[in-house]
């Protein structure tokens, strides 16, 4: 009896303390330690505009983006120090970690360049919005042809191209006094044909994001088609209507798409930098998973009422698709630290927390079980089978 409650308290205290440990983990990973990503794009903005190519997104990211994410150790292969000769950024040698870098790097670039593009929309001037795409023209294909496409700051660049080709002075120009009936005819039209500026298909949003400056000139210019204005005066014309009646509107959506554009960039930046952050936990635990792949005899005493039961276990790689996962019941969780196991089965009827050791250089498991209906005894596990690959 003795013997048996022993194995019950050492139970409990094992799941605890592997309970702990991932609680401190996760804490870890998602505590106080995350670092100011808007102040870090902030003082790299220079650096990040310049980013054009998975190269260049490594290479700032070992030299100057590392150390002030936090990143510099996690990054760093699974030997402390690199080899002879080699700089920092040949410590990004996996391929994972190499990936990871490169996304969050981006994301840092696309957070910068949408917020200089809505910086520019908030200033209303034609000319920092050409400067701001200017310069980011020879990374805007690298940006959005990277998964998931970027859509929101696509867009962002699409309808900023579009008030700049434009441009159109800051203040509306001013018409002579025998312009302005001219002017009231001309925007009477206008405002009579498309009187939707924004919310449906054919309005002026819509026509700017789909055609683009060309869609909108069309649109501007078509009242002359069957007349024969003076040039200036049409230009006059079109350009004050641009700026009073469609800038404002576009100007505001431009900013609203460029807010948005800015959080989708920052909370995949946070998850790019968790990813990272975690990324020696997550080796670790594969490993483990790894360490606990093959087929198991297991023997199962159930103090409760006495009973002995065998049964084959069998745990698939890590990395086994679904498709390929044994029939049968499937632990919820497995949490493996050292050569502690740490296994919860959940079912309709409750659950049962397995707490195991390896021992004899991983070829046996032996610990105990709990349950929620109130069973305890021992687990002992002989390794029968290999892990299949």
């Amino acid at each position: 009896m003795r013997r048996f409650s022993l194995i019950a308290k050492s139970a409990c205290w094992i799941c605890g303390v592997l309970a702990s440990c991932v609680l401190i983990s996760l804490a870890q990973a998602a505590g106080g330690d995350t670092p100011d990503l808007s102040g870090i794009v902030r003082a790299q903005a220079a650096k990040l505009a310049s980013v054009a190519t998975d190269a260049d997104a490594l290479a700032l990211f070992s030299s100057h983006l590392a150390g002030p994410l936090s990143l510099q150790d996690t990054v760093a292969p699974l030997t402390d120090k690199p080899p002879t000769g080699k700089t920092t950024a040949d410590r990004v040698t996996n391929s994972e970690l190499k990936t990871s870098a490169i996304l969050l790097t981006a994301e840092l670039a696309a957070w910068r360049l949408a917020t200089a593009i809505k910086e520019a929309a908030d200033a209303a001037l034609a000319a920092a919005l050409q400067t701001v795409l200017q310069q980011a023209a020879p990374q805007e294909k690298w940006l959005l042809e990277q998964e998931g496409g970027r859509q929101s700051l696509g867009r962002v660049v699409k309808l900023g191209s579009v008030l700049a080709s434009l441009d159109a002075p800051q203040t509306p120009p001013t018409l002579e006094p025998a312009a302005m009936p001219a002017y009231e005819e001309y925007a009477a039209h206008l405002d009579r044909t498309y009187p939707a500026l924004t919310g449906t298909d054919t309005s002026w949003l819509a026509v700017a994001e789909r055609e683009g400056a060309s869609g909108l000139r069309r649109r501007l210019t078509e009242f002359w088609e069957n007349r024969t204005p003076i040039e200036a005066d049409k230009d006059a014309l079109a350009a004050r209507y641009f700026q009073t009646r469609l800038r404002p509107v576009l100007s505001a959506h431009l900013t609203a798409l460029a807010i948005r554009a800015e959080a989708e960039a920052e909370q995949h930046a946070r998850d790019g930098w968790t990813r990272l952050r975690t990324w020696r936990d997550r080796l670790n635990e594969q490993k483990g998973l790894a360490r606990l792949c093959g087929t198991w005899q297991w023997t199962v005493h159930n103090h409760k009422n006495h009973q002995e039961h065998k049964m084959l276990m069998v745990f698939p790689p890590p990395d086994a698709p679904d498709a390929t996962q044994p029939t049968g019941p499937r632990p919820a969780k497995i949490v493996v630290l050292g050569d502690a196991v740490f296994l919860r089965w959940e079912s309709q009827v409750g659950y049962q927390e397995d707490s195991l050791l390896f021992i004899r250089d991983g070829q046996r498991l032996e610990g105990s079980f709990i349950n929620s209906a109130g069973a305890w005894g021992s687990i002992t596990g002989k390794r029968t089978g290999s892990c299949s690959r």
